[in-house]
């Protein structure tokens, strides 16, 4: 898996300087999946260009957007779990089209098939 996650960080450019909420989220939830995987704040920190207390406060601010459900870290990172899980989840568009209620939905759609994973 580590390799996947470099890969990752070197394709989206998570290791360079960028406060984008979207890129924000995205390694925070790498820093998670790291760390759970038994790596040290030192390495993680290696891997993103960073130091180990700004991992500590990215896996910090983590906990706080799982603990409160926010949507947009959780739309944000829908395609990093997707990609990182060892089961890929069955994804019928047509059912997720008839299922959708609104436009958030319909955009959701959309960044699906755009990462093919329809």
């Amino acid at each position: 898996m580590i390799e996947l996650i470099k890969e990752i960080i070197e394709q989206d450019g998570l290791a360079k300087k960028n406060r984008k909420r979207e890129i924000v989220h995205r390694r925070i939830y790498l820093f998670r999946k790291l760390r759970e995987d038994g790596h040290t704040l030192k390495g993680i920190g290696s891997l993103f260009n960073m130091n180990h207390a700004t991992i500590l406060h990215g896996l910090k601010t983590y906990k706080n957007l799982v603990e409160t459900n926010d949507k947009l870290f959780l739309h944000d990172i829908e395609y990093y779990k997707l990609l990182l899980s060892l089961e890929r989840p069955e994804l019928d568009l047509r059912k997720e089209i008839k299922e959708a209620k609104n436009l958030v939905d319909l955009r959701k759609i959309q960044a699906r098939i755009k990462n093919n994973l329809f």
